[in-house]
């Protein structure tokens, strides 16, 4: 599961100011500093007094430095069994009726919490890259894959060049053949870190290709390795999945992409426009006509009964 800090930043984000903030943010970039740093190291590191970094450790629950820098040790290496989450959200959602209403509401939380937890400048790095990029290689695995496909298919259809992978092992070495100082890899990872994560990095970085992370727990397995670091806010106590709002986080790049080049993007979509159309023949949805509709709802029932 994600560890004790982690649960503890997310729940306490939203009482604290922008120098605690500050904090809590080195913290949770950077456990492997925070887990042997003085208040007066962490205190430069994140611009702030030292005063502020005791005092947003007490905030935090934990009984001085040396308790906090073992919660920041056992955030090294985060798991998060798939199990025993679903065994939690059984327990949590016991009652049916109200389901929909507490996702809802976890997803509401998720999206208030979206912007704070990406900083302006860490989005505008992230819109840099994919909007240079020739052509933007997007991974992603188990849950995150779909996340990919959506940022992928996006970056298409505004006019860039751009795929998505799945694909482990042996396979995974023809899609990083494609890298090169004109791409950019995207890396959606949000909590778990396999091999195949580090070799894109290691290639990358001989391609001269920026790498972008979008994750959850692991920004301190991928820190000083890549351009920059999209932290998402954490799912661990909520009913929704990462994909919720990483989906929300790939609209927002979509959309600072397209800005940056607003006639390409149209363009794109002309294009897709056009060739659907070509495909098709004419309009290739069924036409809405609320009179044949209600038709249609009315002879359903003699229909059944005919058969």
């Amino acid at each position: 599961m994600t560890s004790d800090l982690t649960k503890r930043i997310a729940q306490l984000r939203d009482q604290l100011g922008d120098g605690g903030l500050r904090v809590v943010d080195f913290l949770a970039l950077h456990p492997t500093e925070a887990s042997v740093f003085s208040a007066r190291e962490i205190a430069d590191r994140a611009g702030v007094s030292d005063a502020t970094v005791v005092r947003t450790v007490k905030q935090l629950g934990y009984s001085g430095l040396a308790e906090m820098r073992r919660a920041a040790a056992a955030m090294l290496n985060p798991v998060r069994d798939p199990e025993q989450t679903l065994a939690e959200h059984l327990v949590r959602s016991d009652d049916g009726g109200r389901l929909l209403d507490r996702i809802g509401l976890d997803a509401a939380q998720l999206a208030r919490a979206l912007p704070r937890a990406v900083p302006a400048e860490v989005f505008e790095t992230a819109t840099r890259i994919l909007a240079d990029a020739g052509h933007a290689l997007i991974v992603g695995y188990g849950s995150a894959q779909p996340v990919a496909d959506a940022l992928a298919l996006g970056l298409r259809r505004i006019g860039r060049t751009a795929s998505a992978t799945s694909l482990t092992g042996y396979n995974f070495a023809d899609e990083l053949g494609q890298l090169s100082a004109a791409s950019a890899l995207v890396l959606v990872a949000p909590l778990r870190h396999v091999r195949e994560h580090d070799v894109a990095i290691s290639e990358a970085a001989r391609a001269g290709c920026p790498v972008v992370v979008i994750t959850e727990v692991l920004a301190s397995h991928f820190a000083d390795r890549v351009e920059t670091i999209l932290v998402t806010p954490s799912t661990e106590n909520t009913l929704t999945g990462p994909p919720v709002v990483q989906l929300m986080l790939v609209d927002a790049l979509l959309l600072a992409v397209a800005a940056t080049d607003p006639d390409r993007a149209l363009e794109g979509w002309r294009t897709t426009n056009r060739l659907r159309t070509e495909i098709v023949g004419g309009n290739m949805d069924v036409p809405l006509n609320r009179s044949n509709a209600a038709r249609v709802t009315r002879a359903q029932p003699d229909a059944t009964r005919g058969r």
